[in-house]
């Protein structure tokens, strides 16, 4: 990028990009990218970014816990027989140990101030990052269209509560297509709802999580209320229409719902580090992410049950999903009341499912292809093409008819818990926290993490062991029978993905020393200071933070006319 493109106010250089291809090519350009492996956004978070501070990564995780699959998450569980009590207790401490392994791969990040892309760098090699951060997008593309479909679900509804003829209006959509146009239209408002999210940087966006975190316990309670205000009694015995199951199959049910829960985590097990490379203090991500996720969920979940087992004594039927249980509501209810009250739950869940996309898809998939096209594409940028490509891959048609696809995008964290494994077992028991920020940005094979041509064969051996033994599970689970054990073994495949991905990765290191590994050196005693960082920052990112209002130099970071 050409010094016109810093020093010109960001109006003329949108109209100046149009004028000519050559004008456009430079506009794209990131004057920050100096190799395929920097750019602004690849470099060390500089300390104007790390603005994340303890409530703001509680507020986070206390707001990402309030969703739809949370809502919903108990329901399975005591439909086998199992007490409320059963329940919120496998909720709780599924998401407690989720915490923990949250706290331990957001660690790096947060001493270091690198996001995902760049410390897969340190544990998979210099090219061998673009395996798993290709395998993250891909799934971050689909969520993130498919969220956005769930997010027009709720706003059809807000547009039911205002207009009584919604429901009546005329559909022209063949039904082949798998979407009304009541839902088509809900489609359109949330694209354009979603838009001005996506022009807002990563460390600035933890502002959002603060008003969901406010407003969708309301919107929960809110629900309970009007429910259980409703009917005489709410038992979660409501829902065992069969006879107690016997011990051994509510066992299994146990580990299934605990991998249910887990699963419901994946994602973000993997994502932290994009968040926590943001953290004010090392320790800022550690106590906000600890206590809020466990929490959160556990209440979330006993909302959801309550809710449904009181709407089910009431209309006779069991509604999970909250944009089933709000349509029922208005189906025998269409009073001013119920409509005001389901208008601000559904706006609610509307926006928490807004928020939990750009916290779980958008969000990471801009900084996969922010790594994979440094030299064009930095997290705003990613952003906007993540919202651009996501509407187009009509996500009702998944929804709707690829039950096949669904269970496979259900299932597949089984490949991303070895990548987590991996990636904390290489902090902390093969570098004990002292990585060479230097060597992360270095593609000569004289670098620490250049490995076999850029391969960390010992990673990639430890990722197939620890999807290997729930594969065969995995398989059945698209309706090919495999047997008894298979299915167990995939009921257990968090688990097994988890330590068996650690287990050989660790061997794999003690076999085969990994290029500067320090065992001599205390834990984290590497880590470098704001100091110590200015060089790269200056080379990557000096141009955009001047963009933003701040100035740099090697004694202080503040922002333009400050003091």
């Amino acid at each position: 990028m050409s010094t016109y493109y810093v020093n010109t106010p960001r109006i003329q250089r949108f109209l100046h990009a149009f004028k000519s291809p050559m004008a456009f090519k430079q506009a794209m350009e990131l004057s920050s990218s100096k190799s395929i492996l920097i750019n602004e956004d690849l470099a060390p978070s500089p300390p104007p970014r790390r603005t994340w501070t303890t409530w703001s990564y509680f507020a986070y995780w206390w707001s990402e816990s309030w969703c739809v699959s949370t809502w919903a998450v108990g329901s399975s569980f005591i439909a086998l027989g199992a007490t409320l009590r059963d329940a919120l207790l496998v909720v709780f401490f599924a998401n407690l140990l989720s915490a923990v392994i949250i706290v331990a791969n957001g660690r790096a990040a947060s001493r270091y101030h690198i996001g995902y892309p760049v410390l897969a760098r340190v544990s998979f090699g210099i090219y061998g990052q673009y395996f798993v951060i290709i395998l993250r997008s891909i799934f971050g593309i689909i969520w993130a269209a498919i969220n956005m479909y769930f997010t027009g679900r709720f706003i059809s509804i807000c547009l039911r509560c205002i207009f009584p003829s919604w429901v009546t209006l005329h559909n022209s959509i063949p039904a082949t297509q798998g979407i009304t146009i009541q839902a088509f239209i809900g489609y359109i408002i949330a694209f354009f709802a979603t838009l001005p999210f996506v022009f807002v940087h990563t460390s600035k966006i933890m502002h959002l999580f603060t008003i969901k975190s406010i407003i969708m316990p309301l919107a929960g309670l809110g629900i309970v209320i009007w429910a259980t205000t409703n009917t005489s009694t709410v038992d979660s015995g409501t829902f065992q229409e069969t006879p107690p199951p016997s011990a051994p199959f509510l066992a299994w049910g146990i580990i299934a719902q605990f991998d249910s829960v887990i699963g419901i985590n994946s994602a973000l097990l993997v994502t932290v580090p994009d968040l926590a490379r943001y953290s004010k203090t090392p320790n800022a991500q550690v106590w906000g992410q600890l206590f809020a996720l466990p929490v959160a969920q556990t209440i979330c979940g006993a909302f959801g049950i309550l809710a449904t087992a009181a709407v089910k004594n009431t209309y006779g039927t069991a509604y999970w999903n909250p944009y089933d249980l709000l349509e029922a509501i208005l189906d025998h209810s269409y009073t001013s009341k119920a409509r005001a009250g389901v208008f601000f739950a559904s706006a609610a869940f509307a926006f928490a499912t807004l928020g939990t996309s750009i916290a779980c898809n958008f969000i990471p998939f801009a900084a996969d292809v922010t790594s994979l096209l440094p030299k064009y594409i930095n997290i705003i940028r990613g952003q906007i093409l993540c919202l651009i490509v996501a509407f187009g891959i009509v996500p009702w048609k998944i929804v709707a008819s690829a039950d096949g696809f669904l269970a496979f995008i259900n299932g597949y964290s089984i490949f991303q818990f070895p990548i987590t494994a991996i990636m904390v077992v290489d902090y902390f028991l093969i570098r004990r926290g002292n990585m060479s920020i230097p060597d992360m940005y270095n593609l000569a094979s004289s670098g620490r993490y250049y490995y076999y041509h850029g391969w960390n064969i010992r990673a990639f051996v430890a990722f197939v062991a620890g999807f290997a033994l729930p594969m065969p599970g995995f398989i059945q689970s698209f309706g090919k029978s495999t047997g008894n054990a298979i299915n167990r073994m995939y009921l257990l495949g968090w688990i097994l993905s988890l330590l068996m991905g650690a287990l050989t990765y660790y061997l794999g290191c003690l076999i085969w020393k990994v290029p500067g590994e320090e065992k001599h050196c205390p834990f984290e005693s590497q880590v470098p200071g704001d100091g110590d960082e200015i060089d790269l920052f200056e080379s990557a990112s000096m141009a955009a933070l001047e963009e933003e209002g701040f100035t740099m130099d090697h004694e202080t970071t503040q922002p333009k006319g400050s003091e």
